[in-house]
C-alpha cells in the first residue's frame, strides 16, 4: 500500500516537473501512528538535516518501525553529494529498531511530455525499470542519519509529546500527519 502510493504521488510529482519529498512514515505495533514530508529545503547543509530531522517524527510516536522514501537524485543534488550518472530511482527504505532494514530502489527512466502543466516546469513520465532490493548495504548520508536518529533519540523526544512534535515540525514547514496516534493498548 505504501509502496503504490509513494509512485502515485512522485509520478504526480514527476508529471509537474518535480520530485517526490523525502518522506517518513513511522509505525507502531504495526499500525501506522504519523507520516511527514521535508520543509523546504536549501541545498547543502540544510538539506541534510532537513532530511535527517524526518526521524524526530518517529521518536515522538516511539515508533518500532520506519519507512523512509526518497528520490536519489533529488537527495544527491540537494545535499551536494556527487551524482555518479543519472541515478533515477525512487527509494523505499523499511527499517526496524533493530537496527535492521529492507531498501528498495524503483529506477526509472523519464520521459518528457508534450502538455503544459501548472508550474511551467518540464513535466516527466515515469517508465519504472526492474526495482532492485537489498538489506543493510551503505545509505546516503542524511538517509542514514534518519534511520539512525528515528529510534536513538526517542527517549529525549517522547516525553515532549508527539502532539508537540508535530506542532514544532509543522512550524518549520514540515507536512505533518497524525494518522492513528493510541497508545497500542487502546488501538482496536
Amino acid at each position: 500500500m505504501l509502496t503504490d502510493s509513494t509512485a502515485r504521488a512522485h509520478t504526480a510529482a514527476l508529471s509537474e516537473g518535480m520530485a517526490h519529498q523525502p518522506s517518513l512514515t513511522a509505525l507502531r505495533a504495526g499500525r501506522i501512528v504519523a507520516m511527514a514530508h521535508t520543509r523546504p529545503l536549501y541545498r547543502g547543509e540544510d538539506a541534510e538535516k532537513g532530511i535527517a530531522d524526518l526521524s524526530l517524527l518517529a521518536a515522538a510516536a516511539a515508533a518500532d518501525c520506519i519507512v523512509l522514501s526518497w528520490e536519489t537524485c533529488d537527495v544527491k543534488v540537494a545535499c551536494g553529494i556527487p551524482l555518479d550518472a543519472p541515478e533515477e530511482a525512487l527509494n523505499i527504505l523499511i527499517a526496524g529498531e533493530d537496527g535492521q532494514y529492507m531498501h528498495v530502489e524503483f529506477p526509472y527512466t523519464p520521459h518528457p511530455i508534450a502538455t503544459r502543466n501548472r508550474t511551467g516546469l518540464q513535466g516527466f513520465r515515469p517508465q519504472w525499470l526492474t526495482p532492485i532490493q537489498s538489506t543493510n548495504n551503505p545509505l546516503l548520508s542524511p538517509i542514514q542519519r534518519a534511520v539512525e536518529q528515528s529510534f536513538a533519540q526517542r527517549a529525549a523526544i517522547a516525553p515532549s509529546g508527539l502532539d508537540t512534535t508535530m506542532v514544532w515540525m509543522e512550524g518549520l514547514g514540515y507536512t505533518v500527519n497524525l494518522i492513528d496516534s493510541r497508545p497500542p493498548a487502546e488501538a482496536k
